[in-house]
């Protein structure tokens, strides 16, 4: 074979496996998998409420719908006004639910015998001390019943990331733990996951109110985290 020939194969052979490297070659280049441990933290704070949610609910009834509808605005306008008398500057007043439904005999379903009103009201306070006053004031204005009573915490948010924290470092600490226990050296965090959620309040539903001095006892919230870190290990 003339020498320019078989210098001109050579170099194409040569381009060729540079632009083309063999399979076992690419594998060999191919980047390690990273070891990982993942764990999860839990962590729970008790903390006190300064916020409640009231809601009272007015019902009224009457053959017509306008005369039921009419009676249960007097009785809720004089809710109101007992309510406002005990509120304080920073509480918040609203209604958050009415409705107007026909009541039928069971002997005839086809034409209601009448109407029944039912109109929800909310009260907001920070007055901790004076949620008896309010209940006991309700009552005195014929309001019924209390739909519901909850406890909550102004500072949720707060006390809820404080929460995460010390899941954040009780998840280190079980991480620690487990490392030494299978003889790995623990690496840096590489993912860490974090879903809060709300903390579900202290609450009573549907009490009948009584017409004495109400006593109220406000216990404490549970405030959770949970989160989820993935540590590399070697």
């Amino acid at each position: 074979m003339p020498r320019h020939l078989l210098t001109n194969l050579v170099m194409i052979v040569t381009a060729f496996l540079v632009l083309f490297p063999c399979n076992a070659h690419a594998d060999d280049a191919a980047p390690p998998t990273t070891a990982t441990l993942e764990v999860i933290g839990r962590a729970a704070i008790q903390v006190t409420p300064d916020a409640a949610r009231i809601a009272f609910t007015v019902e009224t009834s009457a053959r017509q719908a306008s005369e039921a509808v009419s009676s249960n605005a007097q009785k809720t306008e004089t809710l109101l006004t007992a309510l406002r008398k005990i509120m304080g500057p920073e509480d918040k007043l609203k209604t958050t639910r009415f409705n107007l439904q026909p009541v039928y005999d069971k002997d005839d379903r086809l034409r209601p015998s009448g109407y029944q009103v039912g109109n929800r009201v909310t009260v907001d306070t920070m007055q901790m001390d004076r949620i008896g006053d309010l209940i006991d004031a309700a009552a005195a204005s014929n309001a019924g019943q209390i739909s519901n009573l909850q406890f909550r915490s102004t500072q949720e948010a707060a006390h809820r990331l404080e929460a995460a924290v010390l899941a954040v470092e009780q998840a280190r600490a079980d991480a620690e733990k487990l490392a030494r226990a299978a003889v790995v050296v623990l690496g840096p965090v590489l993912r860490i996951r974090y879903a809060p959620q709300n903390a579900p309040g202290v609450f009573f539903e549907k009490a009948t109110i009584a017409m004495s001095r109400t006593p109220i006892e406000v216990g404490d919230l549970t405030i959770e985290a949970e989160v989820s870190m993935v540590f590399e290990i070697n």
